[in-house]
């Protein structure tokens, strides 16, 4: 995968796992190089880049620290 990031705005999603199932979808298809996971932003990320909290970045796998990838935060439990 590239050195470059990029970041997904959530809008479109109802939470940061619907946007991992999104993604997920992205890299079995080939979209995405397997090596690519979808990180929250951190603190340094938002003073230094302006990212919100629906913000999310693409980065290589194991390039941030692993609490901050979707995949390893536990889903909430939504009502409907």
């Amino acid at each position: 995968m590239p050195d470059k990031k990029c970041h997904i705005h959530l809008p479109a999603f109802e939470d940061k796992h619907e946007a991992l199932d999104w993604f997920d979808g992205l890299r079995r298809s080939g979209a995405l190089p397997a090596e690519a996971e979808l990180y929250e932003p951190d603190s340094l990320d938002r003073e230094r880049h302006g990212f919100a909290a629906r913000d999310l970045i693409v980065a290589p796998a194991g390039d941030r620290a692993p609490h901050l990838a979707i995949r390893n935060q536990p889903r909430r439990n939504v009502r409907q």
